[in-house]
């Protein structure tokens, strides 16, 4: 009799990974998955609870518990039909999610135990599935309407958003200004953490739902939201992500060697990691320190480490208690040989014939919490000391993308956000907004999340029930729950929930 036995956590962590050494030498992913028998013995832990907060702390609502029903019992296409309904992103969102920081599997109940169930690693498990068995059916739509939308932005928040509105029977036209659909996922997420195969394949998928993607047009600049609407576009959806970048102030930045790493990010990956390799365009030498703390930050270094197989830092003016990066990223980097320079602040760059030697670093203590909650960062006076740096790499945030709303005229909020309403309407009649836009740099899900809910506002408007105001949450349990899959009622011909 064969013996099977449950997939053991290390140090934490939800799933198992190549060891370090090995993975640091290249761009192939770290995450190993789950076999069949792994991930059904899991699914098998789950509760099924009867409120299941799992599915309330996703942003996209997925099925969590239909899906490990569906698992346990290793019938993989409904699984896959039960997540797939809400979620269009399933292997990026699955690779992606911090699932343990604020998310399905912070819900779990048995986290209460200590080891939630490993919510991401079996949806990775049934996204992969489907790639490789290929030919299942795209979710239910709606009959056409006759409504046309226009989505500004390919990524997250604007796929999302698109494949929703098109399964209510909208034709959608999303308009993206780089060459390659994708967004964050395409151009700023390492080929070690999402391989591009995922999310192209995710993205075919989509479109083979009705939605067009145009490449290489840039809203604002080649065509403007008036054009749209009076072209035929009945509304018209801006998702253009978080793309201004936070600067620092401090003397020497404008030397050779200091680069702002979201640029660095996409430079590297958005004709593919191997093209760069080919070619790189950046000279970072064996000294590279990466200022920030957030997964962005974890990127930049972790790729930086690749391509130099040298030293890499991460500074950060707190201490790593207050990093808003995902622990697992920071553990991985850890495990990798990134360093990490804590209540550390660059007080000056320094150089020689115009390119980086050195930075010259405030040391910090803690004071008083700031609005976020985290004490505040001061600096120490008489502390100062130095860091050998042949580059340095800047990634300390970024804001909504600013972009279109100077062109339009579009009313903003803080930090230049495109201002919304409840409905996700914006200052100009029949344009709507949503994602990383209005709030600024969030989550993919979140984002996703944000993208579906204004989705939901435009079919409202269009179909001209916008005072009816949806809630996506309540019409999954209304009329897809896994009570009713397990009474047998047919799902086949409900609406998108």
């Amino acid at each position: 009799m064969t013996t099977v036995v449950k997939p053991k956590r290390e140090a934490g962590f939800p799933f198992p990974k190549k060891d370090p050494e090995e993975r640091k030498r290249d761009f192939s992913e770290v995450q190993i998955p789950y076999t069949e028998i792994q991930a059904v013995v899991e699914a098998e832990r789950c509760l099924q609870c009867g409120t299941p907060v799992c599915i309330d702390a996703c942003p996209v609502q997925m099925d969590v518990r239909g899906m490990c029903e569906a698992v346990s019992r290793r019938d993989f296409k409904t699984a896959f039909r039960r997540i797939r309904e809400t979620n269009a992103l399933l292997g990026v969102t699955a690779r992606c999610c911090p699932q343990l920081s604020g998310l399905c599997e912070d819900a779990c109940v048995l986290r209460w135990e200590g080891e939630p169930v490993a919510i991401g690693m079996i949806q990775r498990f049934m996204a992969d599935w489907e790639m490789k068995n290929k030919g299942l059916q795209t979710p239910q739509s709606y009959p056409k309407t006759g409504k046309k939308v226009a989505v500004i932005g390919a990524g997250p928040a604007g796929l999302a958003a698109g494949e929703l509105l098109a399964r209510y029977g909208h034709e959608v036209t999303i308009y993206e200004e780089l060459t390659t659909p994708g967004g964050t996922p395409w151009y700023a997420i390492p080929d070690y953490h999402l391989p591009k195969d995922v999310l192209e394949y995710e993205i075919e998928k989509i479109k083979e739902e009705g939605v067009k993607i145009v490449t290489g047009v840039r809203v604002g600049e080649k065509v403007t939201l008036s054009q749209l609407l009076s072209e035929g576009a009945d509304a018209v959806l801006v998702c253009t992500g978080a793309k201004d970048v936070m600067e620092l102030d401090t003397p020497g930045r404008d030397l050779k060697g200091v680069i702002d790493g979201y640029q660095f990010l996409e430079d590297v990956f958005v004709n593919g990691v191997g093209e760069y390799l080919k070619n790189p365009k950046y000279d970072l030498g064996k000294e590279v320190l990466v200022i920030g703390a957030g997964d962005s930050a974890l990127d930049a270094a972790r790729t930086a480490l690749r391509i130099t197989q040298g030293n890499v830092t991460i500074v950060y003016r707190r201490t790593e208690k207050e990093m808003p990066a995902d622990p697992l990223m920071v553990e991985e980097a850890k495990e990798e040989g990134v360093k990490f320079k804590f209540l550390a602040d660059p007080k000056s760059f320094n150089g020689k014939d115009g390119r980086l030697t050195d930075v010259t670093m405030w040391t910090m203590e803690l004071g008083p919490p700031d609005q976020t909650g985290r004490r505040s960062p001061v600096k120490v006076e008489g502390k100062d000391f130095v860091m050998k740096a042949d580059s340095v790499l800047v990634t300390i945030g970024r804001g909504p993308n600013s972009f279109i709303q100077k062109k339009e005229g579009l009313k903003v909020a803080k930090r230049n956000a495109i201002a919304v309403d409840d409905h996700f309407r914006t200052s100009m009649t029949g344009v709507f907004a949503a994602g990383d836009v209005i709030r600024g740099e969030t989550l993919i899900v979140r984002a996703m999340g944000s993208g579906r809910e204004a989705a939901q506002r435009v079919h409202e408007y269009l179909m001209k029930i916008e005072d009816k105001h949806v809630s996506l949450y309540e019409a999954y349990f209304t009329n897809r729950s896994w009570e009713l899959m397990e009474m047998g009622k047919d799902e086949q011909n409900l609406p998108p929930p």
